[in-house]
């Protein structure tokens, strides 16, 4: 079997005639969206993935799972397969951040109304559906000058106060 510009030959044999094959350069989609990825300090459940299995995530004693802990491998607007979701993460229990999810949730900052400690990096994720709009209302909000800042990122560019 041998490739000559955009044809391809076989051959079986030494007195065997060849057979020209044309190339018509169609790739067929994949069917499959690979391992999702293995998360810190989390177990995957589930080793199929191709168009239509689930996978399950979970996280070890001490660790809450942030993100949604089943992923469904679907088609993709492209005639592959993707993963509907992102692959989840395992946040350390009492640690600062979190998802929130449903139709309200509240943030505030850990010890809140006592002070924070200093140099915490917290990241709070507010999962909806497709079309659904998120407001922020603010109720208390301070920020230390040239160590505090809030950003809010999303479909749109992000916004740093």
């Amino acid at each position: 079997m041998w490739w000559s510009a955009s044809r391809l030959y076989y051959s079986h044999g030494a007195d065997a005639p060849s057979v020209e094959l044309r190339r018509v350069g169609y790739i067929l989609p994949s069917h499959t969206c690979g391992t999702p990825g293995v998360i810190p300090n989390g177990v995957i459940h589930g080793s199929r993935y191709n168009m239509g299995d689930k996978i399950r995530y979970s996280c070890e004693s001490g660790f809450v799972l942030e993100g949604h802990s089943i992923l469904t491998c679907i088609v993709s607007p492209g005639s592959g397969a993707q993963w509907d979701f992102p692959s989840p993460f395992c946040r350390a229990e009492g640690a600062c951040g979190g998802t929130l999810r449903g139709t309200a949730g509240s943030i505030t900052s850990p010890g809140f109304p006592a002070e924070y400690d200093n140099n915490l990096d917290c990241t709070w994720s507010i999962l909806s559906e497709p079309g659904d709009t998120i407001a922020l209302v603010f109720n208390d909000f301070l920020l230390e000058d040239k160590y505090d800042f809030l950003e809010i990122s999303g479909t749109e560019a992000p916004s740093i106060w």
